[in-house]
């Protein structure tokens, strides 16, 4: 361990001065490298690395703070979690898609700037770097933003607020695709050729291993509970969804997932992929949200827009603030999505290019995705709602074997009655919008 902190206080910090010309002229005169327990992560480490540097020109001392994302574990627990796809897509999002994007956008002379929907990445390396390790390793180097205010937003729900500062967000990064798409369709195409697909299924089996783990788990619970709480099947047409859910794919959740990877010739967007709350960085004046950052883009993808909004909505928000603020984020999120294409290509919203995209035509196709996010939430709702002991001990058994029966009895369990309820309750939602119908 000694050695690889040796190399990023050395070699990394080389790099990242070396390649950034923002740092001409600066020398190391120290370094200093954390890693705080509340960045650690189920597959990554993130250390807190602070610079100070010296201007040759006039000897002013500075301080530089970075973060360091690097990943965890051995090569088998890598090759169980995908983390040889994972990783290197997301290095791909911040030295391909983004600074790509950037260029389309002055290139159009907008003032928009896709790399300041983020942290600026000072570093993005896939490769082998045998002074660090023997095995095949990414280097993503970023600003720490929190001097400048950024930091999590609340560890469960969100509001009105919050919400809209996400989807206005994710809508200008979708917008990029599709504004490339009606203006240089071969450019997005190969930007969309490097990304290394994530499936859940390939070539007949099971490709993403550790979410076709979680996902079994989590149906078994839904399952579990609506049998002993029947009355939570409170409609003959949710009823039927979910016997269907269950006769149909069983233990064998991955089959379905993978159904909402389809590709779509008009809407298939570069994704997030993973968008949710503990994905962005917030900043606050007077304890309202002002401004938001997306990171960790592990899980992009090319597909529907659905699965980033679907996910966001289901995550994030109550099932009472879904009853009156669904439908009306939706419309906040095409707004701006087409607000932000007529600002790329210099257009009106009568446009003819932006027909496939009018709000009918893309309400519709969102609900031919949408249950994907619920789907998802199923997996991720009980550990965003448990308490720290109770994700403790679920994270050591995801690390140590997630095929034990320590992690399923954890999956079935953590978080109580409370987090059936609100699965349910998310299930719930997506029959009576129709989004389960697709089954």
């Amino acid at each position: 361990m000694e050695a690889k902190i040796n190399y990023i206080k050395t070699e990394v910090v080389r790099k990242v001065l070396s390649s950034n010309d923002c740092f001409t002229g600066l020398e190391v005169v120290s370094c200093d490298l954390k890693t705080p327990k509340q960045l650690d992560g189920f597959m990554s480490a993130i250390h807190e690395l602070s610079i100070v540097v010296r201007n040759k020109a006039n000897g002013e001392q500075s301080t530089i703070p970075l973060l360091v994302k690097v990943m965890k574990k051995d090569d088998l627990f890598r090759k169980q979690n995908l983390s040889h796809v994972l990783f290197p897509n997301e290095i791909n999002i911040y030295s391909n898609v983004l600074p790509s994007f950037d260029r389309f956008l002055a290139e159009k002379k907008t003032h928009l700037k896709a790399t300041d929907w983020c942290p600026r990445a000072y570093l993005s390396a896939v490769g082998h770097f045998p002074e660090y390790s023997p095995i095949f390793e990414t280097f993503l180097v970023m600003e720490n933003v929190s001097p400048r205010g950024f930091r999590t937003g609340p560890r469960l729900d969100l509001d009105e607020a919050h919400l809209t500062l996400m989807v206005d967000i994710i809508a200008k990064f979708h917008a990029c695709s599709y504004a490339m798409r009606l203006q240089n369709a071969s450019q997005l195409e190969q930007l969309v050729e490097k990304i290394i697909p994530l499936n859940f299924i390939q070539d007949g089996k099971i490709f993403f291993e550790s979410y076709d783990v979680v996902f079994r788990f989590a149906a078994e619970r839904l399952f579990l509970y609506v049998d002993s709480c029947p009355q939570e099947l409170d409609s003959d047409h949710f009823r039927r969804n979910v016997d269907i859910l269950r006769t149909k794919y069983g233990p064998n959740q991955s089959e379905l997932m993978q159904k909402f990877l389809e590709r779509d010739p008009v809407y298939s967007v570069i994704l997030h992929g993973d968008y949710n709350r503990n994905n962005v960085l917030f900043r606050y004046e007077q304890d309202q949200p002002v401004e938001v950052l997306m990171i960790d883009f592990q899980e992009n993808r090319y597909g529907s827009p659905a699965l980033d909004l679907s996910f966001f909505m289901y995550m994030n928000m109550t099932p009472e603030l879904r009853e009156k603020f669904w439908d009306e984020l939706l419309h906040r999120y095409h707004r701006t999505l087409l607000d932000t294409l007529c600002q790329i290509l210099h257009c009106t919203g009568d446009d003819s290019r932006l027909e496939p995209y009018g709000e009918e035509k893309f309400l519709k196709h969102f609900a031919r995705f949408a249950l994907y996010g619920a789907m998802v939430a199923l997996n991720f709702l009980p550990m965003m709602m448990s308490n720290a002991e109770e994700c403790e001990e679920m994270g050591g058994f995801f690390e140590q074997d997630i095929h034990s029966e320590g992690f399923r009895r954890c999956a079935l369990a953590i978080g109580g009655d409370r987090v059936n309820r609100r699965i349910t309750a998310v299930m719930r939602h997506a029959s009576e919008k129709g989004y389960m119908d697709i089954m």
